[in-house]
């Protein structure tokens, strides 16, 4: 099993060319950001015009195919009957022209991020040909995507390529370091009047605390913003390790092995010190000698395959992956950078995922007693997002009815907030605990407020997403898409 570390919100798309990109990645609130107060409005006609959210009453006379909420930043994309994309300020003005290229949005430190994208088919020089030698056609085309990045306010472009479809693919992942400066694709800018200024590049991962990985020639450095002088310099990925304990060395082969080779080790070394610094982020060092452990903790030790250092403690989790248990899952233990072993640790803000997304470390156990399930229960994958605190998706399974559900646990309290009596449990704001909830496989989704223990209006949709977009299937088999307030349940559309 691949594990990850977890720092990414749950993603809820939007409709596909008209979306605006979102994910967790520290966005810093900023002056820059607007009191939205409009939403696309569904009419009788099937078009979509922007309205005022508490009045209806229309804000222009502009008519779309398509139209997405607005940014903080008051900018939202559109789609006209050409099926042509834009991008219009609040008042209606087009700030970004009608193309056939799809539009993506994302803000990130006050500024407007975009991407214009399109996939097209472009002729090829004959030594490029596709020859079959079983005969048949010859391609003379290629798949391309041509792709464009930049910044809205300032009219920045950071990138405009045609790229090969199989080839490189940018993404709109834009990240705040501080207020001041922003990472993307392996450069740190900094922000001067709505313009970014490239200052640092070659970049292979950005660590907390304004702190980033570069890399050359697979030897690795850490650096700190505004700071040119690497904090370690010239260290090396490893996958075994050696610690003492007495006069016994014990070595541990293959730790943190990954399927795919990652772009950063795993554990990094310093072989000048013989320091070793350990994922997530590399910001202490690993003891060089085990001080305090018992015989039987020893014994795991040295079957470790699994080491982490747990962010913001002076511990790393040490892991054993158990293959003989009904379910598969790691066994844990922790050590402190003094070499002390110990059995429990307080969870911290620290949570391991598997690669697609499944909670690992805090497992099962240590989220939900043995004696809060069930007799016939068995505890399944567990989710958690960003702002869910001490809540939890999980999964149960009823062995003797052979029945798989989902429930919202409340691991400070030990009670569940929601029973697990549904099919899917979807998060679409963590924080203020609205969810949308699916009764059974193929059932429509409702709108639930947690904190208030109450249900959000009287309908129900085929789909929900985090901007209040919905589906709904009409009598005549029509599917249709418009907006609702998910926290009042009210619908923006011509009845």
């Amino acid at each position: 099993m691949k594990i990850i570390i977890f720092s990414f919100f749950f993603v809820l798309t939007s409709i596909t060319g008209c979306t605006q990109e979102k994910k967790d990645n520290s966005t810093l609130v900023s002056s820059k950001n607007k009191m939205v107060n409009s939403t696309p409005f569904l009419t009788k006609q099937k078009d979509f015009i922007y309205v005022d959210k508490t009045s209806l009453k229309p804000l222009t006379s502009q008519k779309f195919t398509n139209a997405s909420t607005f940014t903080p930043t008051g900018f939202a994309t559109v789609e006209n009957e050409k099926n042509e994309y834009a991008i219009i300020d609040e008042n209606g003005k087009i700030v970004l022209d009608f193309s056939p290229q799809t539009i993506s949005l994302d803000v990130v430190n006050g500024l407007t991020f975009y991407k214009k994208e399109i996939e097209y088919e472009k002729k090829m020089p004959i030594w490029k040909w596709d020859w079959n030698i079983l005969g048949g056609d010859i391609e003379k085309e290629q798949t391309y995507h041509k792709v464009e990045i930049g910044v809205l306010e300032s009219k920045q472009i950071l990138l405009n390529e045609d790229i090969p479809y199989l080839d490189d693919y940018f993404y709109l992942n834009f990240i705040s370091v501080n207020e001041n400066h922003v990472y993307w694709n392996g450069t740190l800018y900094e922000i001067k009047k709505s313009r970014l200024n490239k200052i640092d590049n070659d970049i292979v991962e950005l660590l907390e605390n304004s702190r980033f990985i570069k890399e050359s020639n697979k030897t690795y450095s850490i650096y700190e913003l505004n700071n040119k002088k690497a904090i370690h310099n010239g260290l090396n990925g490893i996958e075994t390790l050696s610690i003492q304990f007495g006069k016994e060395t014990i070595t541990l082969n293959a730790i943190n092995k990954e399927r795919y080779e990652p772009e950063v080790p795993k554990l990094l070394i310093d072989n000048k010190t013989n320091n070793i610094y350990a994922f997530p982020q590399y910001e202490k060092v690993f003891p060089k000698q085990i001080r305090k452990a018992t015989s039987s903790q020893i014994d795991f030790i040295k079957k470790t395959s699994l080491i982490y250092s747990i962010t913001n403690s002076p511990y790393f989790l040490l892991g054993v992956f158990d293959y003989d248990d009904d379910v598969w899952a790691f066994d844990w233990l922790y050590i402190d950078t003094k070499g002390n072993v110990v059995d429990n640790i307080d969870t911290y803000n620290f949570k391991v995922l598997d690669q697609i997304g499944y909670l690992v470390w805090p497992d099962a156990k240590m989220i939900i007693p043995h004696q809060y399930i069930e007799k016939n229960w068995k505890v399944g994958k567990i989710n958690s997002y960003e702002g869910m605190n001490n809540l939890y998706i999980i999964r149960v399974e009823d062995v003797s009815k052979k029945l798989r559900m989902k429930g919202l646990w409340n691991k400070e309290k030990n009670t569940w907030e929601i029973k697990p009596e549904y099919y899917a449990i979807t998060v679409l704001d963590a924080e203020k605990e609205i969810y949308a909830l699916q009764k059974e496989e193929n059932s429509l989704y409702t709108l639930y407020d947690n904190k208030n223990k109450k249900n959000i209006g009287s309908k129900s949709y085929k789909s929900i997403n985090s901007e209040g977009l919905v589906n709904v299937k009409l009598n005549s088999g029509e599917d249709i898409y418009y907006y609702i307030d998910i926290y009042s349940g009210k619908e923006y559309k011509e009845n």
